[in-house]
């Protein structure tokens, strides 16, 4: 049986985690108990001034959320303020992750923090560009990218595949040829998953042919399939 003194033992120990558990499977019972339901009202206090604080301490900072999740559940009643407390401290832990911040952030424009994280995220947005067919197509630029910031590769893993695929190009002249095509893209998974053990199924959904050979005149039915370098 749950008692107070057992909540205030883990919000001592800063135990959220037990704590969170506790308000969500215990629900009924703190709310029919004025004990429990004031220190339940002392927990979520606490946890408004850590918010207030912002508090980075990774175990506070990694359930802050939940908090969140048992008010929208009906488990807890969190305040306007309590709420608007909660997210600023996550819009502030998360800052590393723009767009995640970003969410919460937009919810309170006036607030420096959540204004700061606004403003470089709504930077990288793609601008809307002025044409003469704007009516009909909307195109966008994003000149904020840096120049250096190119994480694109090529079709083709190595010298060898290159070297490859125009000799196929050579003999399959009227045919389709692609590199490195996935093999769920060519063998229907749902046709032979019965078939399959489960890390057959993980193999058969990581795994990509070196080169596939299409017939175009066939909707693109793969014909051909080539391994050039593994078993």
């Amino acid at each position: 049986m749950i008692n107070q003194e057992e909540i205030y033992r883990n919000l001592q120990e800063e135990n959220w985690e037990i704590l969170i558990d506790i308000f969500y499977k215990r629900k009924d019972i703190i709310k029919s108990d004025l004990l429990l339901s004031q220190s339940l009202e002392t927990v979520l206090n606490i946890v408004t001034t850590k918010s207030i604080e912002l508090e980075t301490e990774s175990a506070f900072v990694n359930n802050i959320e939940q908090f969140l999740l048992l008010h929208s559940s009906k488990c807890i009643e969190l305040k306007a303020e309590q709420i608007e407390a909660i997210k600023i401290a996550i819009v502030n832990a998360k800052r590393e992750n723009l767009g995640y911040a970003y969410n919460y952030a937009k919810e309170y424009p006036e607030n420096v923090i959540c204004n700061e994280i606004i403003t470089e995220f709504e930077k990288l947005l793609p601008k809307k560009t002025n044409h003469s067919q704007i009516d009909l197509v909307t195109v966008v630029e994003n000149k904020s990218i840096e120049e250096n910031n190119d994480f694109r590769k090529s079709l083709f893993n190595s010298n060898q595949e290159v070297e490859f695929y125009l000799a196929l190009k050579r003999v399959f002249d009227t045919y389709q040829i692609y590199p490195n095509v996935a093999l769920s893209s060519v063998i229907n998974f749902k046709s032979i998953k019965d078939k399959l053990n489960s890390s057959e199924r993980d193999f058969f959904l990581r795994t990509t042919i070196d080169f596939v050979v299409f017939e175009p005149f066939r909707n693109y039915f793969p014909i051909y399939f080539f391994e050039i370098d593994s078993s």
